[in-house]
């Protein structure tokens, strides 16, 4: 340790320096050169100046060895330092962990209510089919009017309903489905899953999408559920907005465009934008301006994109709306 102070190699230095000129000065006579300079300079005492060598000497030997023990001290507290250092960043690193995990639990619970109230808006108007349907037979078939042809074309519709509402429960639970392993997905098909899981209640609020997904063929490497995640939470935070401003023709425009390299899709609103004194704060954790907002959506996004994905996720606000760029590689197994 207390090499770190560099005191042995002041030492070694020393030595070395000393032995070079008791070398030197051997080989021209050196000491016997002194001893005549001193008889022959009458203002010179070889005595006095042998003196002031053994004065010197054990102040210097004291000073070295106070430099020791100086060193010695200083590295005692540096290796408790250290060590103390070590448990902290070990404890800071472990918070962090903590920290993540639960906001990554926070953002799925406040994720699962999305999704509750989305099954819901889903699930309302093909019941009501379904329901519609149930009365009509049963009216039919009081009157005695419920013929082959009938019950034939009904069970129809309800196995087509009943179908869709079943592909819905598909999409949801694919949607909070872990993934461990990156693999090959379109990102069309992608977001076109994702716009179906939102799609009700945004028709309720007569919230339009504009998104051609025949437009490009685009295959991205990741985690497809997450980078579905990433875009419900854009698009939902977008009618947050729509509702909160009261927005008249609320509009949605998805892109894609593809490099040799790297995917974009830009998704943009007209629902009037982020005000510039908080649009900094937009990614961070639990920052929202909504009244029970829960402030993660956003920045879990950036995360997934970033660090999952190896991509880049950035939004900048344009004329009478907010624009989301998402940059992800294109699909190269490895």
């Amino acid at each position: 340790m207390i090499n770190k102070l560099n005191t042995v190699r002041d030492l070694i230095i020393v030595l070395l320096l000393g032995l070079f000129f008791w070398v030197i000065l051997g080989h021209y006579d050196g000491f016997e050169f002194l001893i005549e300079y001193l008889n022959t300079h009458e203002e010179y005492e070889l005595d006095e100046v042998f003196l002031l060598l053994l004065i010197l000497s054990p102040f210097l030997i004291v000073y070295a060895l106070l430099r020791v023990k100086e060193a010695r001290r200083l590295n005692k507290q540096l290796k408790e330092l250290n060590k103390n250092l070590t448990k902290k960043v070990q404890e800071e690193l472990s918070k962090s962990q903590r920290n993540e995990a639960l906001l990554i639990q926070q953002s799925r619970s406040a994720a699962l209510g999305e999704m509750i109230s989305n099954i819901a808006h889903q699930w309302r108007q093909p019941l009501n089919a379904v329901s519609l349907i149930i009365q009509n037979l049963n009216f039919l078939y009081k009157n005695n009017q419920l013929n082959d042809e009938q019950m034939e074309k009904s069970v129809k519709k309800v196995m087509f309903l009943t179908s869709n509402m079943s592909q819905t429960i598909d999409d949801f639970r694919n949607f909070f489905k872990p993934e461990k392993i990156k693999h090959k997905f379109s990102v069309n098909d992608t977001v076109e899953k994702a716009i179906r899981i939102v799609d009700a209640s945004f028709e309720t609020l007569k919230i339009k999408i504009d998104f051609d997904p025949r437009n490009i063929k685009c295959e991205a490497y990741g985690f497809e559920n997450e980078f579905s995640q990433v875009i419900v939470n854009i698009l939902t935070n977008a009618k947050d907005s729509f509702v909160e401003k009261q927005i008249n023709e609320p509009l949605i425009n998805i892109d894609f465009f593809n490099s040799d390299d790297e995917i974009t899709i830009i998704i943009k609103d007209n629902a009037g934008g982020v005000e510039d004194e908080i649009f900094p704060k937009i990614f961070d954790p639990y920052f929202s301006t909504k009244e029970n907002g829960t402030g993660i959506g956003l920045y879990m996004s950036k995360m997934i994109i970033e660090n999952s994905m190896n991509g880049k996720l950035i939004a900048e606000n344009i004329d009478n709306g907010l624009k989301f760029n998402i940059n992800i590689p294109i699909s190269k197994e490895k």
